[in-house]
Parts: C-alpha cells; structure tokens; sequence
C-alpha cells in the first residue's frame, strides 16, 4: 500500500512538473525582473541600469492620483457590472425557455467578438466626442456630451466587462437544485425572501468569480480611461503606460507595478475571504 501511495507521488510529480516549469517561467520570472528593475536606477538615456535604491518605492505619492482613481473606480465599476449581469443572468438561468437560452447566451458574448479598441470608439461616437454627432442628440438630449468624464469611464467599464460578469453568475444559477426554490416557495416563503435566503447565498460562488475577474482586469486597464476619459481619469495602467513607454522610466514603473501587485493580493485576499465566509453563512441559514 505504501509503495503504491509513493509511485503515485511520483507519477503525480512527473505529471505537474512541465506545467510547474511553465508557470514559473511565464509568472513567477517576469515578477522577479520587475521586482529587481524597482530597485534600479533609470539610465541616462531612458530604461534600466543597475544599483539598488529606495528612492523609487519613496517617490509613490507623485502617482497618488492614478492610484486614487483606480482604487475608486475598479470596485465602483465592479459593482455596477454585478448590478447590471445579474439580472440578467438570473433571467437567462431561470427565466428564460431553454430552446431560447443558447441563443441569448450567444448574444451576450457576441461584443468579445469585436476588439475592444473599436468598441471603445464606438463609445465615443455614442457619447458625443469632439467634432462627432452625438446619438445622445438623437433622442432629445441635445448639446449633453459625456465624454471625457468619469460616468463615460463607467459606462465603457460596464459595457466592456459585463460578459466576464455575466457568465460566471449564470453558471451558479444554472447548477442551482430547483427543488430548493420549490420547497421555499412551498413553505410560505415570498419571492423576495426565497431570493434572498435562498438564490442568492447559493449564487455567491458565481458572483465571487465574476468579481474577481472583472476587478482583478481593471486594476491594469488604461485602455477605457484613455480614451473615454480623455486624460481627466488616470489609471495606473495610464501611468504605467507613461512611464514605459513615454518617459521611460523603467525603475519607477516597475515600483508601481509591485505596489500594485501587492494591493491586489490583499484586496483580493481579504474580499474571497469575506465572500466565502457569507457565502456559508447564508446556506447555512437557509436550509435550517
């Protein structure tokens, strides 16, 4: 028995270790480059040269407003996609005949179609930019332009991301034992009520998932805010941009990357944690 136990070890190791490999080399290498070109100096002429100082991880607050921003905007955009996907998961899970389903799905993914380069031009065609028409136009609204403001942001935001929302929501509210809303029903249960002890709780893995995926992308983007927000809402992904590629000062991007590494970690860290633990709690109670 033993010997059986340690051959499986053994093949389970042989089995891991290729992806071991891979994953060390496409995550852990590129971290610990950037970890080391933090602690650099930039070159005369731009890039990385070699030495080891603070001075970078000191100089944070003259990026204190791309921070701010992003830390503001990515859960207030997280949570508008979250109040936006799901109903519509739920209705597409729940409500909807399941001959149409596939077809509604399929609807909600056709913009990952598109890149998202030209749907944020869209966006601003839609919203009124700068010598264009706006649609807002159109319907009454004349003389309103919202590009370049932080709504603009938000509504490209949710737009962009809200399939990424959609779909692990779905998938929870698809797996959901529909005899539980039976019995709660069946028990005097309202629907608000059978939705609330019952749905969501069951749901929260889903809602987690999708959380994470959409918030974990907009800490990094910069594609949005640059273009619907017209340089008025800065992202770290902006700065980082900046500071590559414009100025390119390697050393002190590589700085903001690791800060914004670590706030991801722990904003992370703490947010699973606390979902997890409620998710519990919730099912819990429920089926008491």
């Amino acid at each position: 028995m033993k010997e059986q136990s340690k051959s499986n070890r053994w093949l389970t190791a042989v089995l891991l270790t290729p992806t071991g490999l891979w994953f060390a080399f496409m995550l852990v290498l590129p971290l610990i480059v950037i970890l080391v070109f933090s602690f650099g100096e930039r070159a005369p002429v731009g890039g990385y040269a070699g030495g080891f100082t603070l001075e970078h991880y000191a100089n944070l607050g003259a990026r204190l407003k791309a921070f701010t921003n992003t830390l503001t905007y990515a859960p207030v955009g997280t949570l508008l996609s979250l109040l936006v996907a799901y109903p519509l998961a739920y209705y597409l899970a729940i409500k909807v005949n399941r001959r149409y389903k596939l077809i509604l799905l399929v609807l909600v993914i056709v913009p990952f179609w598109t890149s998202l380069l030209i749907r944020t031009y869209a966006w601003i065609y839609i919203l009124g930019g700068k010598g264009l028409p706006s649609i807002l136009d159109w319907i009454g609204f004349e003389g309103v332009r919202l590009i370049n403001t932080p709504g603009a942001v938000l509504m490209g935001i949710v737009y962009g991301y809200l399939p990424l929302m959609v779909f692990p929501i779905y998938v929870s509210l698809e797996k959901l034992n529909k005899s539980y809303l039976e019995a709660s029903s069946d028990l005097g249960a309202s629907p608000y009520k059978t939705f609330m002890q019952v749905t969501l709780p069951l749901s929260m893995p889903g809602v987690a998932t999708g959380c994470m995926l959409v918030f974990i992308l907009l800490m990094g983007e910069f594609l949005i805010p640059a273009f619907l927000g017209g340089g008025k809402v800065f992202f770290i992904g902006n700065a980082l941009v900046d500071l590559f590629l414009q100025s390119r000062n390697w050393p002190f991007g590589s700085a903001i990357s690791i800060t914004l590494v670590v706030i991801m970690l722990i904003t992370v860290s703490l947010y699973m944690r606390m979902t997890m633990r409620n998710s519990k709690t919730g099912v819990d109670e429920s089926l008491m």
